[in-house]
């Protein structure tokens, strides 16, 4: 139980209005080619973090979201012919922010490295690799962090909401 207590922790990282997304990709690539994918190692789903995201709901609430949003792209799940390959890492730890209050009469605050309150929260980091099959090197990668300290539900839309985010700017044509 502690174990998806602690996975539900982690969801804001992916469904918070402050998640912050880099890209990169290589520019000589034409991501046109690209009409399948499957997970890196054997097309078995994979992906290092933290032990508590070893669950199976947790892992299949990923895949399912990572395949959703690759459809949506036209990228369609598949085992056995894979143009990409896709590895997933997600990175949790402890971090000190700052809370500077707003002189208003809400309790808003910005989070900021001055302020006047310290704050502990959790930074939470997903990257997602895409590999092209053929050439075994990554074309694409996506890392999304955010800090937060609220408690969202471990659902399949919050997911596929965290995922979306973090593929948002991977254009497929």
């Amino acid at each position: 139980m502690k174990s998806i207590y602690i996975a539900c922790l982690m969801l804001l990282v992916f469904t918070s209005c402050a998640v912050k997304v880099q890209t990169m990709q290589d520019d000589q690539v034409d991501f046109g080619k690209y009409k399948s994918f499957c997970w890196l190692k054997g097309c078995e789903f994979t992906f290092s973090g933290p032990r508590y995201l070893k669950e199976p709901l947790i892992q299949k609430y990923f895949q399912e979201a990572i395949i959703a949003e690759m459809d949506k792209k036209g990228i369609r799940y598949d085992n056995d012919t894979p143009d990409l390959l896709i590895d997933v890492h997600v990175t949790m730890q402890t971090d000190t922010v700052y809370a500077f209050h707003l002189p208003t009469e809400t309790d808003m605050f910005m989070v900021s490295k001055m302020g006047d309150e310290e704050i502990i929260m959790l930074k939470g980091t997903l990257i997602i690799d895409l590999v092209d099959k053929e050439t075994s090197r990554m074309v694409w990668r996506s890392v999304a962090v955010s800090y937060f300290e609220s408690h969202p539900e471990a659902t399949p839309r919050n997911f596929r909401k965290g995922v979306a985010k973090a593929l948002k700017k991977f254009n497929a044509h």
